[in-house]
């Protein structure tokens, strides 16, 4: 099986610093190259393959720290993860993963001296056998685009969406409400580790010409599901890149980074 993987990061029109950062299969963002970087390439899958993107968020440098110790302790979790039989068993090792990234991620916060408090989301793709299965924490999305129809696959952790829950809000009315920034699940989240718990966003086994969309909601932000799909059903090559460069066309009020996952012959 071969994957083509597109990766898009800009810093966007109105920030000082790029708190996103992104994991794919060992690749993570350098610093230095945050404020506007892409890469397309080919690879054979001979064994397993991980991606991940995080939106990092804090004062000062806290959401960038957050989010580089976030992929980081990727390298040293993804044969764990891999190692599950089953998504019953994969899912309590991302779990051990992200409460044990999220006592990291506030140790190096507090080690820096700066005296806030930061974290990140986490979108997480696990590609095994011929089948990826995904994780979420935050309001990073995950979409497949599959048969000219684009679906979402994650659900927000955020004050907005427990209130379409308690039927207080409609998810139209949730789109535009102020606490749909307000996360309710992310690494870093330190009331009590034990309550942090990834969502299931789905197994399903590969098909050549379908794609995975990873991405902060740099994008889902600016860019309608339309303007999404239409990138995803046209765009050829650096598909992440054109997605990215949509977001910044409608405004670009925030980083935005974004992974495209195919299957090519």
């Amino acid at each position: 099986m071969r994957l083509k993987i597109s990766v898009a990061t800009n810093i966007g029109k109105f920030r000082l610093n790029n708190e996103d950062n992104y994991y794919a299969n060992g690749k993570k963002l350098t610093e230095g190259v945050s404020d506007d970087f892409s890469v397309t390439y080919t690879e054979e899958l001979t064994d397993h393959a991980l991606f991940a993107v995080c939106d990092g968020m804090g004062g000062e440098s806290c959401g960038e720290v957050a989010s580089a110790v976030a992929v980081s302790m990727l390298d040293s979790f993804r044969e764990k993860i891999f190692a599950a039989i089953d998504n019953k068993e994969q899912i309590e090792a991302v779990n051990e993963y992200a409460r044990t990234a999220s006592a990291e991620i506030n140790e190096e916060i507090a080690k820096s001296g700066e005296g806030g408090k930061g974290g990140t989301t986490l979108t997480l793709a696990c590609v095994k056998n011929g089948i990826i299965s995904m994780y979420y924490l935050g309001d990073s999305r995950i979409y497949m685009y599959r048969d000219a129809v684009l679906t979402r696959l994650t659900r927000d952790h955020t004050v907005a969406y427990e209130m379409i829950d308690s039927n207080v809000l409609t998810e139209e009315e949730a789109e535009k409400s102020p606490d749909r920034h307000r996360l309710t699940m992310y690494l870093g989240y330190d009331d009590d580790p034990e309550d942090i718990k990834a969502g299931f966003a789905g197994s399903y086994t590969l098909s050549e010409g379908e794609r995975f969309l990873m991405c902060t909601d740099g994008l889902n932000e600016m860019c309608t599901s339309e303007e999404i799909s239409e990138v995803l059903s046209s765009a050829d090559d650096d598909v992440a890149k054109q997605l990215v460069d949509k977001a910044l066309e409608n405004g670009g009020k925030d980083n935005v980074t974004c992974i495209v996952i195919e299957v090519v012959k």
